[in-house]
């Protein structure tokens, strides 16, 4: 949705008393904002690698502007800034963030509200278990509505970050989930489904690639050699181990095979051993963080997402968006992005031989990987906008504001 179309959306009547926020509360004098007419709306996230979440974040803001007020917080690590830097290009106002552990982190958000109200926080983590001092700055600056999306399921097993998590809860309005199946998880785990709303990822569109020569060029790859890439964080939950696992059943099949691992993060060193233990340098190139990866998906035959578990991933909508046929796990999120055997293939997680067989099939048939990306192309265009994806956060927003501007009353 545009930022003008979210403006007339949520229009508050600039006639209106401070909007309550939850549970009756009165948001503070000093958080009175100078034009009620405009939405304000303030993305933050804690995490010092906000990856995927940040262009989330990203994604949002470029639909919400220039209709509406926003900002942007989140520390400076070096994605961070690169988001910062994105956020400000579009309009945006970037606040630089301490680190989540700095004394003073809570204190540079309670002043910024404070100096620049928002109808709305807009919370991003991972879990949600691992901080809570947002929300907590928010309700101090007398924020009426906050939101929190959660951009992964619940896997944590310890118990002290459970009981972290549920005494985080009170002080969220409203949870949005990025796919069915993740919100289940926290269901399960006993958050109320009434405090949830499902709002599946979008992303934007990449406009004109590089194309396949372009692309290929740019990475030293001959025209006709097969390419397979997947993009990520070096991260266990990525799975890239088990897609070098699958490299040896490839490599004597397809001659010129390359397989293209795109990112950066702590499990590079130990990716680099398996490379050098399995024998298979030759195939296997670690590329580290691109700013040009989705452009680079042009060189590729087929994207590979060899995860663990997901929350929705974005990389897979963009794998889709530029038509490039898709092999990944059957594990949350995913699943609801891939059809499989109409848009990719889908292989149980943790299982390189399955991995193998259907970056196999797809490999050795052209005329299947065209019709699956042709397939991606039109399920992204169909479903997976990132103008769907604000349409349906705005309308949270709008129903977040409207409960907190009812006054609770007690019982008796």
């Amino acid at each position: 949705m545009a930022g003008r179309a979210v403006d007339a959306q949520l229009a508050a009547d600039p006639s209106a008393e401070p909007l309550p926020t939850a549970a009756g509360r009165t948001a503070s004098p000093s958080c009175a904002r100078p034009d009620a007419s405009r939405l304000s709306v303030c993305l933050y996230t804690p995490s010092v690698d906000p990856s995927g979440m940040g262009a989330h974040m990203v994604d949002l803001a470029a639909q919400y502007l220039p209709g509406a007020d926003v900002s942007f917080m989140c520390p400076p690590s070096p994605g961070g800034r690169r988001l910062l830097d994105q956020a400000a290009a579009l309009g945006a106002t970037a606040v630089p963030l301490p680190h989540p552990r700095d004394p003073s982190f809570a204190g540079v958000i309670v002043r910024f509200l404070r100096e620049h109200p928002a109808d709305v926080f807009h919370i991003h983590v991972g879990t949600g278990e691992e901080n809570f001092d947002g929300a907590r700055a928010a309700r101090r600056a007398g924020i009426p509505a906050i939101v929190q999306t959660l951009h992964l399921p619940w896997v944590v097993t310890r118990s002290a970050k459970r009981r972290r998590f549920f005494a985080g809860v009170q002080r969220v309005d409203h949870f949005i989930a990025v796919s069915e199946a993740q919100r289940a998880t926290y269901e399960r785990i006993g958050v109320p489904a009434e405090r949830f709303s499902t709002v599946p990822n979008g992303i934007g569109a990449r406009g004109p690639g590089l194309g396949r020569r372009a692309a290929r060029r740019t990475l030293g790859l001959d025209a006709d050699q097969p390419v397979v890439m997947t993009i990520g964080r070096l991260t266990a939950m990525k799975g890239q181990r088990h897609l070098i696992d699958s490299v040896p059943a490839l490599a004597g099949r397809f001659p010129g095979l390359v397989v293209l691992i795109v990112g950066e993060g702590h499990l590079r060193g130990q990716l680099e051993a398996r490379i050098a233990k399995l024998g298979v340098a030759r195939w296997v190139r670690l590329l580290g963080h691109r700013p040009d990866a989705r452009m680079l998906l042009d060189a590729a035959d087929v994207f590979v997402l060899p995860s663990l578990y997901e929350g929705m991933p974005l990389v897979a909508l963009e794998a889709m968006e530029a038509g490039v046929p898709v092999v990944a796990t059957r594990v949350i999120g995913t699943e609801e992005i891939v059809a499989d055997e109409q848009t990719g293939l889908l292989v149980p997680p943790h299982d390189p031989a399955a991995l193998a067989q259907a970056l196999a099939a797809m490999l050795a048939d052209r005329s299947l990987r065209t019709r699956y990306g042709d397939a991606g192309r039109h399920r992204y265009r169909q479903h997976f906008t990132s103008e769907r994806m604000a349409q349906q956060t705005a309308a949270v927003y709008r129903r977040v504001l409207q409960q907190v501007a009812t006054p609770v009353t007690s019982a008796g």
